[in-house]
């Protein structure tokens, strides 16, 4: 059976659209604002409250009513272009929204304009004035936007990586028990394509890389390897087979799910021990024993990227007083530490060599893939 590998060396991007301010500005336009971006599980709302989201210089937000139904705007009044919510998430004590610059109100569920603090016009159409809404979709409880009004959400396109896995898992009934940011002083693209490989997991994560065999090879797949069935059949340590090692369940510090798990995947899982899905440019969603972790991605500029980790559990896990949340979050944000930490190293070194390229071994075939994804968005 084929391999996933490269065949032959391929050229990366090259190094200074990692940094260089004409391709970050078309990346927004082509990509940022075009595709359909992830912006948070809806248990991480709670009833009347409010959240925002800045791609570039465009800032949304999302409204949670005190009946849960979601509604999500550009973040402007149609009076002269105020900003109306400047934190980036809160509290709203009533069904209306007030502009603060001139106290316009607007209806909080429809953005429906209610009043102006001007003199009557006779011609003044409050219809025409509404706050403008963004194009929005909520998929297994996840809330998707598209900048782009007219575009629909299509699961087969919006996921590059999908797994059927995903749709035996009630998604929606989970909650959020724990979110975690970070800045990484990276360009967006770089972290993605640490995502897409284990060349580095070795020696950049040597806890992961006890957990899951595998990595030890340098690998996220054991198909990665030309002779992988070859030596699938020969070897019987788990390295050559996939899964975590030996003894553990889910991704934790000590590889221990607590006594609680995911019933409707454990088969999948056994074999695989992990799984994952992923949408560019935004968002990577990992399956593992007792709980689900979703990372979102977003440039702050050509150099900066905000990271958002949410771990989600279902119900009866969070409720069980004996079970430790930590030993789970403690270990993903190790992991996630570690990649950003070697982003930023990665990144530091690219403005040497402007005008080349890198090159694309064969164990990173889906960085290709990603490569190819970006040059058909920008054209290029």
């Amino acid at each position: 059976m084929k391999s996933n590998s490269l065949t032959k060396p391929e050229k990366s991007l090259p190094f200074k659209w990692y940094y260089d301010q004409k391709i970050f500005q078309k990346e927004i336009t082509k990509i940022f604002n075009d595709e359909w971006l992830y912006v948070c599980h809806i248990s991480s709302i709670d009833k009347n409250h409010y959240r925002t989201l800045s791609v570039n210089n465009k800032n949304i937000v999302l409204i949670k009513n005190k009946l849960n139904d979601i509604s999500v705007f550009y973040n402007t009044c149609s009076h002269r272009g105020s900003q109306i919510f400047d934190q980036k998430e809160g509290k709203v004590k009533s069904p209306i929204i007030i502009c603060p610059y001139h106290q316009w109100s607007y209806e909080l569920s429809s953005g429906k304009l209610l009043n102006t603090t001007s003199l009557k016009l006779k011609n003044f159409d409050k219809k025409k004035y509404s706050l403008q809404k963004v194009n929005f979709y909520i998929w297994k409880g996840l809330v998707f936007v598209n900048l782009n009004s007219k575009k629909k959400f299509n699961l087969q396109s919006t996921f590059q990586y999908y797994d059927k896995t995903i749709e035996k898992i009630d998604l929606e009934n989970f909650v959020v028990g724990h979110v975690w940011k970070k800045n990484v002083l990276c360009n967006w693209k770089i972290y993605w394509e640490n995502y897409s490989e284990c060349l580095h997991c070795p020696n950049i994560h040597p806890e992961l890389s006890d957990l899951v065999p595998l990595y030890q090879r340098r690998l996220v797949d054991i198909k990665d390897h030309p002779e992988w069935v070859i030596l699938k059949k020969t070897n019987s340590h788990s390295k050559y087979h996939g899964g975590l090692k030996n003894g553990a369940e889910t991704w934790s510090v000590d590889g221990s799910s607590q006594g609680q798990s995911i019933e409707d995947v454990q088969s999948e899982l056994e074999s695989r021990g992990q799984i994952y899905i992923s949408t560019w440019p935004t968002m990577f969603l990992g399956i593992y024993g007792d709980h689900i972790r979703i990372v979102r991605l977003i440039p702050i500029s050509s150099e900066e990227v905000e990271l958002t980790a949410e771990w989600l559990f279902p119900k009866s896990t969070l409720s069980n007083s004996i079970y430790k949340m930590e030993n789970v979050i403690d270990f993903g944000i190790l992991v996630m530490n570690q990649d950003a930490n070697i982003s930023e190293v990665n990144q530091r070194g690219i403005y040497n060599l402007e005008k080349n390229s890198g090159v694309l071994m064969p164990e990173e075939y889906i960085i290709r893939d990603f490569h190819i994804y970006v040059r058909k968005k920008l054209k290029e």
